[in-house]
């Protein structure tokens, strides 16, 4: 499909998406709460996990030439969208303790809101376990982004409109125990 092409079904496709935000319905209270931080960065989502030692653990998921490369051109973010793409894992480490004015400190970039939520510690330790085997089994490969403070390696499932960096943080929420109702193609979260 032409480069034209792509831009006009993007812009065909924006109105459509303007509606398109997810519930969240947190689970009863956790037997052994931990912290989780739901970051809204107005087009995008990411998620900071508290690890059992304290510390803080932020994850990210995008295209990798957009994310990765900061290849942002209205090309690039419609070839992103319309078309399977390789994917990134982003990853950083933040300070403890597990609060609200600790990730708005450490994190670079602008967060336009943040949803704090106590989801149960073995679903946390697991996420945090499986998401940084792949991001350690990638490392050799990996990308550091100073804008976005953040160390990117290749994730092995292709970004699309229906995977996007929204989609998944909802995915790994899911896991956490969130419901997750609606859509979350765009960073659009209401809590309930």
């Amino acid at each position: 499909m032409a480069p034209f092409y792509h831009i006009l079904v993007l812009l065909l496709l924006l109105p459509l998406l303007g509606g398109c935000s997810a519930t969240l319905t947190t689970p009863p209270p956790a037997v052994e709460p931990r912290a989780v931080f739901l970051l809204d960065h107005g087009r995008h989502s990411s998620l900071v996990l508290a690890r059992a030692d304290g510390g803080m653990v932020r994850y990210s998921y995008g295209d990798w030439r957009y994310y990765a490369h900061g290849q942002t051109s209205l090309w690039s973010s419609s070839r992103a969208l319309l078309v399977p793409s390789r994917a990134a894992l982003g990853r950083r480490e933040l300070v403890g303790p597990a609060e609200e004015a600790f990730v708005l400190a450490q994190v670079r970039v602008v967060i336009e809101r943040l949803i704090p939520l106590e989801l149960e510690a073995r679903r946390v330790d697991e996420l945090i376990t499986e998401l940084d085997g792949v991001f350690f089994r990638q490392r050799e490969q990996m990308h550091y982004r100073e804008d976005y403070d953040l160390e990117l390696v290749p994730y092995p499932r292709n970004y699309t409109l229906t995977h996007n960096s929204n989609r998944v943080v909802a995915d790994w929420l899911r896991y956490l125990g969130v419901g997750v109702t609606g859509s979350a193609i765009l960073s659009s979260w209401r809590v309930e």
